[in-house]
C-alpha cells in the first residue's frame, strides 16, 4: 500500500509555464485528505522552489537540490534536516577545468543566499529560458572563484556539449567526496551538477522514509528527467511522465498518458488512490 507520494517539480508537477494546475493541486489535496503523505523532491534550490512548497501548504520534509538539502517548513520556520556542501577545493578545480574546456559553469554559492548563482556572463544557449527564469538569482562577476566560501558551496553546475563535460569529469577523476548528477539534455547541450558527498534524490528519499517511518515499497515517486532515475530505482512505484525521455521511462512501472501540461500528476495520483496502479 502506498503511504507516501513524492513528486518532482519541473516537467512533472509544474506545467511548461511553471504553474501548478487546479487539477494537480486538487489531486494532491485528495491524497493528503485520504491519509497518504505528499511531498516534493526537486533539483531546484530552496530559493526557487520555496513559493511552490508554501503554495502546497507542505509542513513535511522537502528535498531540494537533488537531496543536498532537506528542510521541514512549519509556521514560517525552517528546520534543516540535511545540508551537504561541495568542498571549496573541488569547486575551484571544476571551475578551472571548465574554463580550460570553454564550458559554461555556474557557482551556486549558498543554499539560502540570493543571488546565489555566480557567473562570468550569461551565455546564449538552449538553456536561455532557464537563465531568464532565474535572472533574479544570477550575479555576473569578473571571477566567481573569488566568491567560493571557505567551508564549501552548494554546488557547481556545467552546461554545454555533453562530450566536453564528460571529458572534464574524466580529467578531474573526482573521488567519493563529489557527487555528479546529470540533470537533463536540451538540444545538443547537457546540464550536469556537482555536489558534495552522497548527494542524489535517492539519498533525500532515505531521510523522507525515516521521517515517515516507512519502507521503499510504500513509496510512489513521480518524475520526468535524468536526475529522477536514482530514486525511481529505489521506490516501490516509480512513475514517469509522458514527456519524460525514453531512458527515464524504462525505469517506471507506470507512464502517464498525459504530460505535465495536461495534468499528468493528477492522472497518476487518482490511479494510485483508486488502486489501479500499485
Amino acid at each position: 500500500m502506498i503511504k507516501l507520494i513524492i513528486i518532482d517539480l519541473d516537467g512533472t508537477l509544474l506545467s511548461c509555464d511553471k504553474k501548478i494546475s487546479k487539477d494537480n493541486l486538487n489531486s494532491l489535496k485528495r491524497a493528503m485528505n485520504s491519509g497518504v503523505a505528499v511531498t516534493i523532491s526537486t533539483g531546484r534550490s530552496f530559493i526557487s522552489a520555496r513559493d511552490y512548497v508554501d503554495h502546497l501548504g507542505l509542513e513535511v520534509p522537502v528535498s531540494f537540490q537533488n537531496g543536498a538539502l532537506v528542510i521541514k517548513c512549519s509556521n514560517g520556520k525552517k528546520e534543516i534536516i540535511r545540508q551537504v556542501l561541495l568542498a571549496s577545493d573541488w569547486a575551484k578545480k571544476i571551475i578551472e577545468k571548465s574554463r580550460e574546456r570553454g564550458v559554461t559553469y555556474i557557482l551556486f554559492r549558498d543554499f539560502f543566499e540570493c543571488p546565489d548563482m555566480y557567473m562570468e556572463s550569461v551565455p546564449s544557449s538552449p538553456y536561455e529560458s532557464y537563465y531568464e527564469n532565474n535572472r533574479f538569482r544570477i550575479r555576473t562577476v569578473k571571477d566567481p572563484l573569488e566568491y567560493i566560501k571557505r567551508d564549501g558551496v552548494a554546488e557547481v553546475a556545467l552546461e554545454g556539449p555533453e562530450e566536453k563535460i564528460l571529458d572534464i569529469i574524466r580529467e578531474l577523476n573526482p573521488d567519493s567526496s563529489v557527487s555528479i548528477i546529470k540533470n537533463n539534455n536540451l538540444e545538443n547541450h547537457s546540464f550536469y551538477e556537482f555536489f558534495g558527498p552522497a548527494v542524489g534524490k535517492a539519498m533525500g528519499l532515505k531521510f523522507l522514509m525515516k521521517h515517515f517511518g516507512i519502507g521503499p515499497k510504500e513509496v510512489a515517486y513521480i518524475g520526468d528527467n535524468f536526475n529522477d532515475i536514482d530514486v525511481m530505482k529505489e521506490v516501490g512505484l516509480p512513475i514517469a511522465m509522458a514527456n519524460a525521455p525514453d531512458e527515464v521511462k524504462k525505469y517506471a512501472k507506470y507512464v502517464t498518458e498525459s504530460d505535465n501540461d495536461n495534468n499528468g500528476v493528477a492522472e497518476a495520483i487518482i490511479r494510485i488512490l483508486e488502486g489501479e496502479i500499485r
